[in-house]
């Protein structure tokens, strides 16, 4: 098979309705997964996000409030097709932000774990960097889903 045969064949797979609806029903479910631990410890999330350096403490205030509910609407819309464009464009951004503080607290050393689906871990036991780095590559898998479920369209014509 030669190069734009296999290119074909992957764009096929990837833009198959069974695909987008597999896509769809991950990145909701990993979202509201998400969601859950940080809305039911808001404080805990604050002093996360602040353990990264890169806002203000009110920011991270008022991220820890807003940020869980706004990742369990998306995942809800996710799921349910409502609302589809926007909160796929809400993920995506969401995604590319997430990825972009991961990765700078690795760069800067910063040795906290994400919270990405939970505000606590026991210190002595994990390997801090290494999470954060497991964590920006599945971020990158779940930004390539988004990607495609938003311009499906756009991949199949080319």
């Amino acid at each position: 098979m030669d190069r734009k045969g296999a290119s074909n064949r992957m764009k096929n797979i990837l833009t198959h309705k069974i695909s987008l609806l597999l896509f769809r029903y991950i990145l909701g479910v990993i979202f509201i997964y998400a969601s859950i631990d940080k809305i039911q410890n808001p404080q805990e999330f604050s002093d996360l996000i602040d353990n990264f350096h890169i806002t203000p403490i009110v920011l991270n205030n008022l991220f820890a409030l807003t940020l869980p509910w706004l990742e369990l609407l998306i995942g809800i819309g996710l799921i349910t097709g409502k609302y589809l464009d926007a909160c796929l464009q809400i993920t995506i951004f969401l995604l590319l932000w997430f990825i972009f503080i991961l990765t700078q607290a690795v760069f800067r050393g910063i040795d906290t774990h994400c919270g990405c689906f939970k505000v606590s871990e026991n210190a002595e036991k994990i390997d801090f960097k290494f999470l954060l780095i497991k964590r920006i590559f599945e971020d990158v898998v779940f930004l390539g889903m988004a990607l495609i479920l938003k311009f499906q369209t756009q991949i199949k014509r080319e």
